[in-house]
């Protein structure tokens, strides 16, 4: 059964993300261009901003991943009418270029022909 209501004043509330998680790529060792995911709870649907060893870097819910170790700081913003609010997730990650793997590879390979030579 529906229910109309007239002549009644609704007040919605912005919900501040409480809750902002950086889901990381399935497999690892992390590769250069892999993609991070931020997720937030806030209400309307947050915007996201990345932050890269402290220089912005995304504006999507998503970012790559940059070779060597940075530090990733996603935040995500809810702003309803002139009320805005945010909060933050931070993640230490190290990716690697796939000519950094192929040479961390060939040294183990050469390091272990010395040790069976020797």
């Amino acid at each position: 059964m529906l229910t109309l209501t007239c002549n009644t004043n609704a007040t919605l509330y912005a919900g501040c993300p409480d809750d902002v998680t950086i889901t990381m790529p399935d497999l690892t060792p992390y590769r250069a261009g892999d993609e991070m995911t931020c997720i937030s709870d806030g209400y309307p649907a947050p915007t996201y901003s990345w932050t890269v060893d402290g220089v912005t870097s995304s504006t999507t819910s998503t970012q790559a991943l940059q070779e060597g170790g940075r530090v990733y700081i996603c935040t995500a913003t809810v702003t309803y009418d002139s009320t805005t609010c945010s909060s933050t997730e931070t993640r230490t990650v190290t990716a690697y270029s796939k000519y950094r793997k192929q040479y961390n590879t060939l040294l183990t390979i050469l390091m272990l022909m010395a040790l069976s030579v020797g």
